[in-house]
């Protein structure tokens, strides 16, 4: 498994807001999104 691959587990499991109500919901999806993006990047340049 690549340190990509493993971000990607980890960010499903534990940074995923689990409720909408959450007031912080928005906060915490545009984080999760950049860091999705990141380790996409991540993952194109490891199989370049």
């Amino acid at each position: 498994m690549t340190d990509a691959d493993r971000l990607h587990e980890m960010m499903r499991e534990q940074c995923e807001p689990k409720s909408n109500p959450n007031p912080r919901h928005l906060r915490y999806s545009n984080a999760v999104s950049a860091l999705r993006w990141i380790n996409n990047d991540l993952a194109k340049e490891n199989q370049a």
